[in-house]
């Protein structure tokens, strides 16, 4: 552990960049998990409202973090066109770190240094929508901000308008720059064995997870996207652990957004967002994490929520759907639910809440993740999700699709060693 102190130590002080009090913000967020697809035309419409509807919204769209940065903006920018944004008032602002050399019409390099151009930043303060678009989330850090972490002209402007009450949206790598510090690399398994590691002007070694500075628009907690269709509700578990006074994570599902309005989180989209509560854990000293000794907590809560589904971040209470029923006591799908044996596989943990919490007849489902070694040795966890007093599973379908919300899950997770024989 002591190797790991000094570590901990900048997270201290980084953590209160995440949790201190800023100005209420008058506008609102559309962070959205990545990979765009059913659910493309009602996100980018609830944005186009938010931003002023189609009479009156001013779209700018920040396409620094692709690797295609001029084909991207045009891209992104045709998608709203077609939603009926006339095309005179969208603006892809020139923003980029390295050329792509299919753009035989433009040397993007040269546009690495227009985030620190005064004329820009007046120029961005005209309008009413910012759209990060997706890549590399780093790069918003290297175009937006100075060396020493001090924002750019232009990236003065956008707080400015979104404190004055635009919206501010973003996906897949747009999405993970909205919580400061963000989540830049890094994979569940491991994140959970070497732990996490912090550079404020770019992304560390990916040994375990790594952190750098995010632009902080979401103040409320860690955000995480493309979650479960990969599996990374351990590297969000371990962000919140290398921050000390952080509590509360949300994982966006692709084809998903978190629509954000002042202390409410909504769901919008064709899968789910996972909310993670780590207060009373880490309160009671469930929530630790050594080399050594692997990650244990327990008393994490969880909430599973869907399109129409929102949470209040100052209450910490979820609010399901309306039309979603409460499943009763007795009359779930299923008896009983098979050990999840790979837990960070896509969408395995989403099978767990639904099908082993919310439509599992019994009070607890368990799944493991593990690592072996040539000689079938291996180590890893148990993640064990209770019912409790408080647990709710509600169902409905919903133009001929199953939904789900499951509230108050109860997650322990306990290291584990194990050793795999061959059978004869």
């Amino acid at each position: 552990m002591k190797k790991i102190r000094p570590m901990l130590l900048a997270f201290l002080t980084l953590s209160a960049l995440l949790t201190a009090g800023t100005p209420e913000n008058k506008g609102s967020l559309v962070i959205i998990g990545g990979g765009l697809d059913s659910a493309l035309d009602r996100v980018y419409r609830r944005f186009i409202e938010l931003g002023g509807g189609l009479e009156h919204i001013r779209l700018a769209i920040i396409p620094a973090a692709s690797v295609e940065p001029a084909i991207s903006g045009r891209q992104n920018a045709a998608d709203f066109v077609r939603l009926g944004v006339p095309s005179e008032r969208i603006r892809v602002f020139p923003l980029a770190v390295v050329d792509d050399p299919s753009s035989k019409e433009v040397d993007e390099a040269q546009w690495a240094r227009n985030g620190f151009s005064e004329e820009l930043a007046k120029e961005m303060q005209e309008y009413t929508a910012v759209f990060f678009l997706g890549g590399d989330q780093i790069r918003y850090n290297q175009t937006l901000k100075k060396a020493d972490g001090e924002d750019s002209p232009l990236l003065r402007s956008i707080r400015q308008l979104y404190a004055a009450g635009a919206v501010v949206g973003g996906t897949s790598a747009g999405a993970a720059m909205m919580c400061d510090p963000m989540i830049c690399e890094g994979d569940s398994m491991k994140a959970l064995m070497a732990g996490a590691a912090f550079k404020p002007d770019s992304c560390p070694e990916a040994k375990g997870l790594s952190l750098s500075a995010g632009l902080g628009f979401f103040s409320g907690g860690v955000i995480d996207q493309h979650f479960l269709k990969r599996g990374r509700v351990g590297r969000l578990l371990m962000a919140i652990y290398a921050l000390p006074k952080a509590w509360l994570g949300v994982g966006i599902d692709e084809d998903t957004a978190a629509v954000c309005r002042g202390d409410t989180i909504e769901v919008l989209g064709s899968s789910g967002i996972l909310v993670v509560d780590a207060s009373a854990a880490r309160a009671a000293g469930n929530f630790k994490w050594s080399t050594a000794g692997g990650f244990q907590a327990k008393g994490i809560v969880l909430h599973y929520l869907e399109e129409g589904d929102s949470f209040n971040i100052a209450t910490r209470t979820p609010l399901p759907r309306p039309e979603r029923m409460p499943i009763e006591n007795g009359k779930e799908a299923n008896v009983e639910y098979p050990l999840e044996t790979n837990i960070f596989a896509a969408n395995a943990f989403r099978n767990m809440l639904v099908d082993g919490v919310a439509e599992n007849r019994q009070s607890e489902t368990s799944g493991l993740s593990f690592i072996l070694d040539n000689e079938g040795r291996g180590t890893g966890s148990k993640w064990t999700l209770r019912k409790t007093a408080q647990t709710g599973a509600f169902h409905a379908s919903i133009n001929d699709v199953d939904t789900y919300t499951v509230t108050y899950v109860s997650l322990e997770i306990q290291p584990i060693s194990l050793r795999v024989k061959k059978l004869r």
